[in-house]
Parts: structure tokens; sequence; C-alpha cells
């Protein structure tokens, strides 16, 4: 059966990653991973980061995690009892020749074992706590990815109800038109700037004397005529059937010619005007 290392390493060669790529990828120094594929985790290092580091190689490899980590755990749990096997063994070897060259051997061994059963019960309590500080960690790495994506769907609700609120109908948002252009200079220096066209009952025409963005949509069946930002000089005509909602915004900038009249809206900034 494969060890975990050989596992990792076959995964990494039959995707053609070399070791310095795996290591830019995932963040983990080059000579760690080679130990890692070597079964050698006995590297200076809290067995925090080594569990750590285990289940980010697997999971950048696109292996089973849980399967990994299940393995590793029980690497850990048998090498443990190894070690403590070996040492019952050695100390067996002292007590024999204790109890050849003293009388009181059973009493020196009864006084021995029960701080080394405690020293033996420590590693366990460890990986107890190890355990229980990653499944901590992954606990609050998924709330801070959960408030996250709280937080940005609040924005795009607020974003949204932004523009529905410029968008959408309201008294408070239109303003009226003067029909200033018999009286202003002004107004007809900008419309001589463009071509005059034919203009009848259906039809709006609209031309910009400097940058303003523009919406017209039609009332009776919300139909969107325009959508644009015109520049200085600009001119559009557009037929319309029945009444029409334009919105601006830069009431300053804009001249509106409909019914044989040239009107400009009376006040600048973002508005909406209904056209009859």
């Amino acid at each position: 059966m494969q060890s975990i290392g050989e596992r990792l390493e076959e995964a990494r060669k039959r995707k053609g990653i070399s070791l310095r790529e795996a290591a830019e990828a995932t963040k983990i120094r080059s000579d760690f991973l080679g130990y890692i594929e070597q079964n050698q985790m006995d590297f200076d290092l809290p067995e925090l980061y080594k569990r750590g580091f285990l289940k980010n190689y697997a999971r950048y490899l696109k292996l089973d995690v849980e399967k990994i980590m299940t393995d590793y755990t029980a690497q850990q749990l048998g090498n443990s009892r190894l070690g403590k096997k070996g040492g019952a063994e050695w100390f067996g070897q002292m007590e024999v020749k204790k109890a050849e060259s003293e009388e009181s051997a059973d009493r020196a061994e009864s006084e021995e074992q029960a701080p080394y059963g405690r020293i033996a019960a420590k590693p366990a309590q460890r990986e107890d706590a190890q355990a229980n500080e990653e499944e901590e960690a992954d606990k609050t790495f998924y709330m801070k990815i959960g408030l996250i994506f709280a937080g940005t769907l609040a924005l795009v609700f607020v974003v949204f109800g932004l523009i529905w609120a410029i968008l959408g109908s309201g008294g408070s948002d239109e303003t009226e038109l003067s029909p200033e252009l018999r009286d202003s200079s002004e107004i007809t220096q900008a419309a001589d700037t463009t071509t005059p066209q034919a203009i009848d009952a259906n039809s709006v025409t609209l031309v910009a004397s400097g940058n303003v963005y523009v919406l017209v949509r039609q009332q009776s069946d919300d139909k969107e005529l325009y959508r644009k930002t015109m520049s200085a000089g600009e001119t559009v005509t557009l037929q319309k059937d029945g009444a029409v909602d334009i919105l601006f915004t830069a009431g300053e900038n804009i001249l509106i010619e409909t019914g044989g009249e040239r009107l400009r809206p009376s006040t600048s900034g973002t508005a909406k005007i209904t056209i009859q």
C-alpha cells in the first residue's frame, strides 16, 4: 500500500508539476513539501502547521483530503504506540537487571510505572487539542467567507436600490420645462451646431450642449427608446407613441425639441421630465 508521501508525489508528477511550482501555488516552502513526500514528518515545526501543510497540499493536488488526514492521524498514532512499546521494552530490561541485583525490584517497578503512564497519556491529549484547534480554525475561515458574501450581497442590493430610485417614476424627480428658446441666444447657439430636422407631434429631438447621460422611456409600453451619454453638439431625433419620460444627469447641457418648440429644463443636475 502506498504511503501518504508516495500518493502526494505520484499525484504531483502525474500533473506535471515541479516542487517549486507547487511551493509557489500553496505558499509552502519546497523543502517542507519534499519532507512530506518522503514521509519525513519530523521537521522542526508544531504539529498544527504540519497538518495544515498536508491538508493544503492534498487539496492543491485534488486528492481526497479527508482520506489523507485520516491516514495521517492513524500513522501518527501508530508511531506513538511503537515509541511507547519500545520504551516499555527498554524499561523492562532495566527492571530485569535490577531484579538480579536488588531484592526490592517489585517496589521500584511500581513506583516508576505510574509517572511513565501519565507521561504516555500526554501525546494523545495534545493530538485532541490540535484537532480542536484545527476545527476552530476551519470554522473561523468559513465564518469570514460567509460575512464577506453577506456584505457583498448587501452592497449589490443597495446599488440596485439606488439605480431603481433614479430610474423609477415619481413626482419628486420631475422638473418643469421652460420655453426659453425664443429669448435665449445661448440655446440658439447650441442648436445652430446641428442640422435642422423635420419635427412632428410624434417625435422628440435631443440636442446636447455638453456631456449628459440621457434615458428615454415610452410610458404606454415601458419601451426604452434611447440610452446613451451624449457629447457636446450631438443630436438625436426619436419617434414616440404618446407620452415619454426623459431622465438626464445634467439639465444645463440638454435642449429638447418637441411640437415645434425648443425647451430647456429649468434646473441643472439630474432630473426627470415627461413629454406628452
